[in-house]
């Protein structure tokens, strides 16, 4: 158990005073990359050998193959130099003699050669909220899903605005550069020296966490942003959210009326049951190790910590033992996030029993998107139930987490909130959950023998009480041959 009890320490909410934890849910901070078309300036030691060649010129030894001889040099290599020294405006040609520019002169006095390219400086990124501008490389890209909360973008990219930013631009151009060249001349300045145009924009997001927390005695709430840059999320959320509701901002809310009209009173923690946890937070907040003791207050009734404990129950399942595992559930799609699925599709020899109602939207085809092969082999078994009045997961018999989603009323709109309370006593575990396994027919055996075949029908189907105890396969239809 020390194992499960360090992942859920490791992604404790933060606290605050007076307010308990109610949501938590990620949030999607939009980015641009950029890339801009620029003229860069570097300024070099002139190198030896063009410095030769104009120390040459400038005591009249001008002639192209005179210098080629003097400096025992191929003409071919002279040649590709004397080019380069036209291209920086050094030097100019007349009949094979070499004449030095006034900018030629300079750069023999002062030693410098100065070099004006036009160039793009690529993945930039902006902060699409703040405007702070960063390398695209420190940032992982993620991609929201329908059902996510997106941020609008708060910031427009124009010239003006690049040139307001010229400092940190300019600042990332120099740190990105590479101190060689064929002559090995030491880099005196290189900066940038004027922003032209936007080459490229390209828009994308960077995951981060919001946390809704609600006040222990009133119906204030507090909305915190885990990657907050001096309130500038938390104020965008607002601005996004409280009034005109953005469309990125439109899954903050329940999106179904019926179901928030039918779930402002189905609370299930007490007020002991929450105190216990806010107990427990603190005591793992201020634990540098996992001890005994800590383990033996972890392992107590009480009101659930949040979703992500129940994640790390399901990744770290093979830390505790049980028989197998029931979950019923109202929603189950909305309950079979990423990392839930991955977990159940990582557990093997043991049997996974989903209890759902078959009215949600679609939820057949996410079962076989999910779960298919395992249904196949007998690991999943799934069962529907129009009525489902009791919400639970249950690691039998050791670990129960009944939960409701409840409707809390924020901004005059309600949202849904997860709330749990976690059992390890298995003798109440099983005084609750054994009369479903009774009435379900719940085995957790993994070597049933399979029924018998109806016909062509791939699947077969037992009915009682309007419960169906083998997957019907979504949008199955039988073939006749």
């Amino acid at each position: 158990m020390k194992q499960l009890v360090a992942a859920v320490s490791r992604k404790l909410p933060r606290e605050l005073k007076n307010f308990h934890l109610i949501k938590r849910q990620s949030i999607f901070i939009p980015y641009c990359e950029i890339g801009i078309t620029c003229l860069t300036k570097e300024v070099t030691e002139i190198n030896l050998f063009f410095e030769t060649i104009l120390k040459l010129i400038d005591i009249e030894v001008a002639d192209v193959y005179e210098i080629s001889a003097i400096m025992g040099v191929e003409f071919k290599l002279l040649k590709e130099a004397i080019v380069d020294m036209i291209e920086q405006k050094y030097i100019i040609t007349s009949q094979n003699k070499l004449i030095m520019t006034p900018r030629g002169r300079k750069a023999l006095a002062d030693r410098k050669q100065v070099t004006i390219r036009k160039r793009n400086i690529n993945e930039l990124s902006v902060n699409m909220i703040t405007g702070n501008i960063e390398e695209s490389g420190k940032n992982a890209f993620a991609k929201p899903s329908k059902r996510d909360l997106c941020l609008s973008e708060e910031q427009t990219i124009t010239k003006d605005y690049l040139e307001s930013n010229y400092a940190i631009i300019n600042e990332i151009y120099q740190r990105n550069q590479i101190e060689s060249n064929i002559f090995n001349t030491k880099i005196l300045q290189r900066e940038l020296y004027k922003i032209l145009d936007i080459a490229y924009e390209k828009l994308y997001y960077v995951k981060d966490e919001l946390f809704i927390y609600k006040n222990d005695d009133s119906e204030d709430y507090e909305f915190i942003i885990k990657g907050d840059i001096g309130e500038r999320y938390q104020n965008s959320f607002y601005h996004q959210v409280r009034d005109v509701v953005y469309s990125g901002m439109e899954n903050f809310f329940e999106r179904d009326w019926e179901f928030s009209k039918n779930h402002y009173d189905k609370g299930l923690v007490t007020q002991e049951d929450r105190q216990y946890t806010k107990s427990l937070i603190e005591k793992l907040n201020g634990s540098e190790i996992i001890s005994d003791e800590l383990v033996d207050q972890y392992i107590h009734t009480r009101a659930l910590i949040d979703e992500k404990e129940l994640e790390a129950i399901f990744s770290c399942n093979q830390e505790f033992d049980y028989q197998g595992i029931v979950i019923s559930c109202e929603r189950l799609k909305k309950l079979l996030n990423p990392e839930i699925v991955s977990a159940l599709n990582a557990i093997s020899k043991k049997r996974i029993w989903l209890l759902y109602d078959p009215k949600e939207y679609n939820v057949n085809k996410i079962l076989e998107q999910n779960f298919g092969d395992k249904i196949k082999k007998k690991e999943v078994s799934v069962s529907e139930n129009e009525r489902i009045s009791e919400q639970f997961i249950c690691f039998y018999p050791n670990i129960l987490v009944e939960y409701v989603e409840k409707t809390e009323k924020v901004f005059d709109r309600p949202i849904t909130i997860f709330e749990g309370r976690i059992e390890f006593d298995s003798d109440v575990i099983k005084n609750k959950i054994d009369k479903i396994i009774g009435e379900y027919e719940i085995s957790f055996s993994l070597s049933e023998p399979e029924p018998e075949k109806m016909g062509k029908n791939k699947y077969n189907k037992h009915t009682k009480k309007g419960i169906v105890h083998t997957y019907k396969k979504y949008k199955y239809k039988e073939k006749n041959k």
